[in-house]
């Protein structure tokens, strides 16, 4: 049984003139190739940044909010998933999450946003059985 261990670390950057924000799970490690979670889960959503900063509305930030937290509910229940980084910059919101059965995460979702306006995301799947993108977001914010 897979255990999740819910302490987030922030990590700031810059690219051009706008911040990079990125929420991460440093403490993980001890999941990483695990056979269960193969792939990984983006979920991205595209929104109009603010001209200064490149950051969402108070009303965008408030929607991402609702967004995640009906998805982390559902998805992170039984660790059908784990959620392990969530990037913001420029205009892009990037939640990752590596995922065992990924022929249940539609109807999981679908159950997680009933009721839910639509939310202007895409959905992409990925192979990584050996965590790479998550040690290399430790290594880059400084967490390794």
């Amino acid at each position: 049984m897979i255990s999740i261990d819910d302490r987030w670390f922030a990590a700031e950057g810059k690219e051009g003139e706008f911040p990079i924000l990125i929420r991460g799970r440093g403490h993980l490690k001890d999941l990483v190739g695990v056979k269960s979670h193969p792939n990984i889960l983006r979920i991205t959503w595209d929104y109009v940044p603010d001209e200064n900063s490149g950051m969402p509305t108070r009303d965008i930030i408030n929607n991402m909010a609702s967004f995640e937290e009906a998805i982390f509910t559902v998805l992170e229940k039984d660790a059908l998933c784990v959620f392990y980084k969530i990037y913001l910059h420029n205009g892009i919101k990037e939640w990752s999450a590596y995922c065992s059965d990924i022929n249940m995460l539609q109807e999981k979702i679908n159950k997680a946003l009933f009721g839910h306006e639509q939310y202007p995301i895409e959905m992409a799947i990925e192979s990584d059985p050996e965590w790479k993108d998550y040690l290399n977001m430790l290594k880059n914010t400084g967490q390794a």
